[in-house]
Formats: structure tokens, C-alpha cells, sequence
């Protein structure tokens, strides 16, 4: 059984739990020790499915162990219906939240894959300075590189690859980057990165961004899109322009 479908099983014996509640003037709404054991049980399995599919400390899981200790002395007298309401709600939310992550096990299990860019370039780049520019864009179209790459969407590589080679230039003092690849005076294997870049690069991105709809189709590979090298170069440049 999937991982949703277990969680929303545990979230439907919450629910019913809920109807078990009895009330008493010593001690008012509770459950039955039964009753207190279940919760626990099902809480626990929720919050280790919950990090199986989303991550250790993912808020759902935190949240969910609010929600526990929130009620009258969390397991201590036996959860509050408001704590058990309210577990059961995160449960059904971090369900939601696995269902609208359909490349979630993709991107899983690509995560061992290295990434588009480096996290040594990435690193470099977060911890750039300058006066003149403002590197926010740029970071982020790399960081959204690397997520397009880890789930396979190849032709947002493409698109994204030229639009960072498009963000570029004014580092370079050119308005273009074909200005950059045919004018800017950097080394020879420089030149050749950021030529293919310009070349081949772009009349790749060109085709998914602008090729209207057609009666038959292809999709891009990854081997059609790794400009991997080549933008580690470009990206090595702005780093040493950016010192």
C-alpha cells in the first residue's frame, strides 16, 4: 500500500477514535485506556511514515507532535479530541502534500545523481559579494536548475541554462552573450565553453521554448541538454569577476 493511502488509513482511525471519547465529571472528555493506546500507536506510525516520504523534521511531523503535546498532558492523562482533531488534520495535510509532490520518488531516488551545478560552484555563488550587482535572480535560477535537473524536467534544464546565459553579460560589460562569446577576452577554453553555450545551447533551448505544436513530437534527453561543463565555466568566471 502506498504511503498516502497508509496515512489516510490511520487518519480514518483517528476520526473514529474521536467518536470514542466518553465524558465524566472527574475527568471529562477522555478516552479509555484502549483508547490512549491507539492514539499512540497511530500517531507514531504517522509520524514515521510521514518522514519516510517528506524528510526528518518536515513540518507536517513537527506539527504533528504539537498537536499531541498540546492536548491535556500530551500521552499523560490521554490526548485532548482537540489534540486528536488536530493530529488527524496534519495527517490529512501532509497526505495532501505527498499527493501534489507526484516526482517526490524521483527526485528520491536521483538524489545520489551528481547535481546540474556543483554545491561547491552553488556555495561560491551564495557566498558572492558585489557592489555593482545584485546576484538574488541569478542564485535562484541555479538553485531551480538543479531541481528541474534531480526530476528529470529536461526541457526546463534547457530554457533555464539559456536564461542564465542571458542574466549574465553586464558582469562581462557586454550587452549580449553572443558579445561574451564572440568579444569578451577571457582564456581560449573560456571562449570555447562559452561559444557552445551560444551555439548549441541555444538553438536547443530555442526549439522547446518557440517550436509550435506538431503532429508528431520528441522530448529532449538528458544527453541533449548537459551543458553541465561549460555553464560550471561560465558561472567559474562570474565567481572570479564577482572577487
Amino acid at each position: 500500500m502506498s504511503t498516502d493511502l497508509e496515512l489516510t488509513k490511520i487518519a480514518n482511525a483517528m476520526q473514529t477514535l474521536e467518536g470514542k471519547f466518553v465524558d465524566s465529571r472527574a475527568l471529562g472528555l477522555h478516552l479509555d485506556a484502549d483508547g490512549e493506546a491507539e492514539f499512540k500507536r497511530l500517531a507514531i506510525e504517522a509520524k514515521a511514515l510521514l518522514d519516510h516520504e517528506l524528510g526528518r523534521a518536515n513540518d507536517f511531523s513537527s506539527n504533528l507532535i504539537y498537536a499531541i503535546n498540546q492536548g491535556a498532558g500530551g500521552y499523560l492523562g490521554g490526548p485532548s479530541l482537540a489534540a486528536v482533531k488536530a493530529a488527524r488534520s496534519v495527517i490529512q495535510g501532509g497526505v495532501n502534500q505527498i499527493r501534489r509532490k507526484p516526482t517526490h520518488a524521483l527526485a528520491r531516488n536521483s538524489s545520489l545523481q551528481p547535481a546540474y551545478v556543483s554545491p561547491t560552484r552553488l556555495a561560491e555563488l551564495r557566498q558572492m559579494t558585489s557592489a555593482n550587482w545584485d546576484m538574488t535572480r541569478l542564485l535562484r535560477m541555479v538553485e531551480e536548475l538543479n531541481v528541474a535537473y534531480a526530476n528529470r524536467c529536461h526541457m526546463s534544464v534547457a530554457m533555464l541554462v539559456r536564461a542564465i546565459a542571458d542574466h549574465v553579460p553586464p558582469v562581462f560589460a557586454c550587452k549580449s552573450f553572443a558579445e561574451v562569446a564572440n568579444n569578451y577576452g577571457g582564456s581560449k577554453s573560456f571562449k570555447g565553453s562559452v561559444q557552445n553555450l551560444q551555439n548549441s545551447l541555444r538553438n536547443i533551448a530555442d526549439a522547446h521554448l518557440h517550436v509550435q505544436i506538431r503532429r508528431a513530437e520528441t522530448v529532449p534527453t538528458e544527453a541533449q541538454v548537459d551543458f553541465r561543463a561549460d555553464l560550471d565555466v561560465l558561472l567559474g568566471e562570474v565567481v572570479r569577476l564577482s572577487k
